[in-house]
């Protein structure tokens, strides 16, 4: 007997899961509405979506104010560490001309 036990905080990964974290690491920083807009699908149905690969750990939520409105916008974790490391370079370029 095989005993199979799928951890809470690993969701499922469906066809339109992936699909949505391909357009994520694609695009820009967007808000949930957005990307919903953009993919042509339910916007409840993305925000779930959306909140199972945060759990994950794939993708980040930060809250923001556009137009005086609160929105979550949503960005790829991958997006994140290149924005670091090009922060780092950046730094690291400066501090050499300075010498």
């Amino acid at each position: 007997m095989t005993l199979i036990v799928r951890m809470s905080y690993m969701p499922k990964m469906t066809r339109r899961k992936s699909e949505l974290l391909a357009v994520i690491e694609a695009s820009p920083p967007l808000p949930i509405y957005q990307l919903a807009n953009q993919t042509g699908r339910n916007y409840r149905r993305v925000f779930d979506h959306v909140k199972e690969l945060a759990a994950a750990g794939l993708i980040s939520i930060r809250p923001a104010i556009r137009n005086g409105r609160k929105v979550s916008i949503v960005e790829s974790i991958y997006q994140q560490r290149l924005q670091r490391l090009d922060d780092m370079f950046a730094f690291k370029v400066s501090i050499d001309a300075a010498q």
